[in-house]
């Protein structure tokens, strides 16, 4: 396997207060606030902020612990229908935002032809497990009632999000089989970490080690199917609406995509991957500055919009 030739990585602008790529002598919170820094400072690489061909709006959406910060994007070609998208941003449960974001839930807009609400969940380690999952499930519950209509948006949902995000969807979605959160028409999950049973120290990354340790302090927590989907019951994964997973070929997380994968669909699931051949974990961020990267979020994008135009 190696990096398709036609892929772009915008490379990240080098924070000059961080430490040494390891981080050997910050401590934990040094390490985060360091961390935090340097994605911020990403932002613009990923594409104009704020994204072209999309109204946006700011809203704040009430949860258990208060409430949370959203953007609605709005397709400058207008839509066709009802429906919508719950975007749930990736960052390892500790990074990114609505800025960091703001490029691919643009696209998933323009792409899908659906309004796109873009959540910025509580992250670790202030708030670890479950304050994302409780978040989330907040916002849809709010967002499929008499609120969401007045920030326009109505009808089936999809939820979709990448790597952090994308178990926070699939979390969404188990939580829909159990009645506990309204039922997705469908579900993108891009490069999701679906196995925290094994913490990585074994892969010497100090710094998705402390990610993990952020969002999972309790270890017995591991084991939860809402952390570690591919632990979910066969009657679960049978129940799950429609769902695409979209596998990065040279991600660490791949194992664990494909076993997950294989369970859902020896379950019943409704499940379709997407490999793709070539790409890296996060490669999504990189549509603005990479074509090869782009042809694929567009083909992931344009299966959620037509998932919930299946569901009218």
């Amino acid at each position: 396997m190696r990096l398709d030739p036609d892929f772009v990585d915008a490379p990240p602008r080098r924070d000059p207060s961080a430490p040494p790529e390891d981080f050997p002598s910050a401590t934990p919170q040094e390490r985060l606030d360091t961390a935090r820094r340097m994605r911020g400072a990403d932002t613009g690489q990923f594409g104009p902020v704020p994204a072209p061909g999309v109204d946006r709006k700011e809203i704040e959406i009430p949860t258990r612990a208060g409430s949370i910060r959203a953007r609605v994007y709005h397709p400058q070609t207008g839509v066709d229908g009802p429906g919508f998208v719950v975007w749930v941003h990736g960052g390892g449960f500790v990074l990114g935002d609505l800025d960091t974001s703001e490029h691919t839930a643009a696209e998933l807009a323009r792409t899908a032809g659906l309004p796109v609400v873009s959540l910025h969940y509580r992250r670790a380690p202030e708030h670890p497990y479950p304050a994302a999952i409780e978040d989330a499930q907040d916002a849809v519950r709010w967002l499929t009632g008499p609120d969401g209509a007045a920030v326009g948006v109505t009808g089936p949902f999809a939820v979709a999000g990448d790597s952090a995000g994308a178990s926070v969807s699939l979390a969404l979605c188990q939580l829909a089989t159990r009645g506990e959160c309204p039922r997705p028409a469908f579900a993108l999950a891009a490069y999701p970490d679906v196995d925290h049973v094994d913490v990585r120290a074994a892969a010497g990354n100090q710094i998705g080690l402390l990610f993990e340790r952020s969002y999972l302090p309790d270890d017995a927590v591991r084991t939860d199917p809402l952390v570690s989907p591919v632990l979910a019951a066969p009657e679960v994964l049978a129940d799950l609406p429609p769902t695409l997973l979209l596998i990065a070929e040279l991600d660490a997380f791949r194992e664990g995509e494909e076993a997950f994968a294989e369970r859902a669909r020896a379950a019943g699931a409704p499940l379709s991957v997407l490999t793709a051949n070539g790409m890296p974990h996060g490669f999504l961020d990189q549509t603005w500055h990479s074509p090869v990267a782009r042809r694929l979020a567009v083909a992931a994008f344009a299966a959620v919009g037509h998932g919930v135009r299946e569901a009218r």
